[in-house]
């Protein structure tokens, strides 16, 4: 993750210059616990809100693209059989319950944050 490596550089950076600047009360040996301080309470956060993840990893991409695709299907009137739609939504409608669940699951194990307070 090239993006928090960088950051984590400039903050470091930064601490160091203001504890070494003369008109700050700090010493500079004080710069790696705040940088260290700094860096684990707001990484995740400034990243996260930055969304620095490629538009192919993006679901909201797919989920576009999945869309328009079966839009532009309908509009030329592509067509499945009608035994082959029966099949395909009884399995759709056999796998929601599941990616569902394992979604969920995902979700929780990735979490940055703990749930509740």
């Amino acid at each position: 993750m090239a993006e928090a490596t960088e950051l984590k550089a400039k903050i470091q950076n930064a601490v160091a210059d203001a504890v070494n600047d003369p008109n700050v009360d700090a010493s500079p040996s004080s710069a790696k616990p705040i940088a260290d301080n700094v860096i684990g309470a707001l990484i995740g956060e400034i990243l996260h809100s930055t969304n620095q993840e490629p538009f192919y990893k993006s679901r909201v991409f797919w989920g576009s693209a999945v869309s328009i695709a079966a839009s532009a299907l309908g509009y030329f009137k592509v067509e499945l059989p009608y035994d082959l739609q029966g099949q395909i939504t009884n399995i759709i409608v056999a796998a929601i319950p599941v990616i569902g669940g394992a979604y969920a699951l995902y979700g929780r194990f990735v979490a940055t944050k703990p749930l509740g307070k």
